[in-house]
């Protein structure tokens, strides 16, 4: 069953006595990215969340991957329990192994994204604080999830569906003279397993409540890995939207508090961090909040330098700072 409308929502709750008929259910679509549809239920006093996989992306290339990573998703929340605060992750209520669902916990209304409140002006370093306090405890705390799940989680299919296979190599396939150089970064990526790696650590992905606090979500990626794909893809990131915003003073503020926070440690960060640049200018999913062609030629540039290994002798904020 395929949740595209409210009514098959509606439906499908019934279905499995979530609901019946005497309750007035409200239903809102949401944006789940490209890989899922994400529906809003509201019910007398309770707020849900149903999230169904994607089989193809929604984006203009040919994109797909197996709608089984959104079980991947449900089991790496549960085991996340036992490494960060509960009140940092939502909470999981139905699972449906047939249709490829589940349902979690809503955070408050009113809830914005870190993104959106980037993009709204609202640059705040406690938020950058907070993320980087979650995705230490995440990588450094995650040997304590149990030893027969980790190993499921070593299975990296959905990172490469996901990731390898639209980013890196599809830039292999736009760049074959870096051919060299990606393909040792997916060596790093693919062999250097040490940590729970979240995959989708981005501003897009954090939910920042009244409190301050930050809820994390889609662990779709998720795997057991290399840490510094997290690194770079948040701070690809806050690139991306310090040149867009022309803001690059205030993010890079928010770019150093979340690298001095980070309590983990992480090998050739300038090389990834470069490769998703380039991804997201390039890749099968590129931003789509940034047009200026002059623009999108800077960031290639600056990408395809730190590719290469250029600046390699600067720590990385201040690389980063260089391009500013």
């Amino acid at each position: 069953m395929i949740l595209d409308s409210k009514e098959e929502v509606i439906t499908y709750l019934n279905q499995e006595g979530l609901i019946n008929g005497d309750d007035d259910a409200r239903v809102e679509h949401l944006s789940g990215g490209v890989s899922c549809r994400v529906w809003k239920i509201s019910v007398n006093n309770d707020r849900w969340v149903i999230k169904q996989a994607l089989e193809k992306l929604d984006v203009k290339a040919d994109w797909f991957s197996d709608v089984e990573r959104i079980h991947r998703e449900h089991e790496v929340m549960k085991q996340l329990e036992l490494v960060i605060p509960d009140s940092n992750i939502p909470k999981i209520l139905h699972v449906d192994y047939v249709n490829h669902i589940y349902m979690m916990t809503c955070a408050e209304e009113g809830v914005q994204t870190w993104k959106e409140c980037l993009m709204d002006g609202v640059f705040n370093a406690d938020t950058a604080k907070s993320a980087a306090d979650i995705l230490s405890l995440i990588h450094s705390q995650s040997h304590k999830i149990d030893e027969q799940v980790k190993a499921g989680f070593s299975d990296q299919k959905y990172f490469i569906q996901l990731r390898i296979d639209p980013f890196h190599r599809f830039l292999i396939n736009k760049y074959p003279e870096l051919s060299a150089e990606i393909n040792a970064l997916i060596e790093e990526l693919t062999e250097q397993k040490t940590c729970l790696v979240h995959g989708d650590f981005s501003p897009k992905n954090m939910l920042v409540e009244k409190s301050g606090r930050i809820v994390l979500i889609d662990y779709e990626v998720a795997h057991w890995g290399n840490p510094v794909f997290d690194l770079a893809y948040c701070l690809g990131h806050l690139m991306l939207k310090a040149w867009h915003l022309k803001k690059p003073a205030q993010i890079l503020e928010l770019i150093n508090v979340f690298i001095t926070n980070y309590k983990g440690q992480v090998s050739n960060l300038l090389p990834h961090l470069g490769l998703m640049l380039l991804a997201r200018m390039d890749g099968k999913s590129p931003v789509n909040y940034i047009q200026d062609e002059t623009l999108k030629q800077i960031i290639r540039t600056t990408a395809i330098d730190w590719i290469r290994g250029a600046d390699s002798g600067f720590n990385v904020f201040d690389a980063i700072k260089k391009q500013f």
